[in-house]
């Protein structure tokens, strides 16, 4: 049986949550290690600009992480946040883990400055768009993507 959404406690991540985000970065199609967790941690961590949020479910353990990363904009006069990343277990989805995450990156855009919040997500991720829609975020276009390796 799954806790009740009440039950959760948004909270900064740390390495010893990083096995628990490698799970769940490989559910979305990430795979990494909990080593590769625990060095990209480090990195963010020491970041003024980006935050990794972990949803804790009691006992149960990590039920969802996000990561938040805001910037200066030329277009408007407040930040631009993104959430970079938002995985919630696969067993877990459904309960509002999403929703108290996504609500605690609202709440630190905006107290860093910022006047807007966006998200991208794969075409292929219907579910999630309805996810954001149900949250108010709007569709507004397309994103393209240049790898550099």
């Amino acid at each position: 049986m799954t806790p009740a959404p009440h039950t959760l406690r948004i909270r900064p991540a740390v390495a010893a949550d990083a096995p628990a985000i490698a799970e769940l970065l490989d559910q979305l199609g990430y795979p990494a290690s909990a080593d590769d967790v625990v060095a990209r941690l480090d990195r963010l961590a020491s970041s003024p600009t980006d935050r990794v949020l972990v949803a804790e479910q009691g006992e149960a353990g990590v039920a969802g992480v996000l990561a938040l990363h805001w910037m200066a904009a030329l277009h408007q006069s407040g930040d631009v946040a993104k959430i970079m990343a938002l995985v919630v277990d696969e067993h877990r989805r459904g309960a509002r883990v999403g929703e108290r995450l996504v609500h605690e990156a609202a709440t630190l855009a905006r107290a860093h400055g910022c006047a807007t919040l966006m998200v991208t997500t794969h075409l292929r991720r219907e579910r999630a768009h309805r996810f954001y829609e149900r949250l108010g975020f709007a569709f507004t276009g397309r994103r393209y993507v240049l790898a550099l390796d």
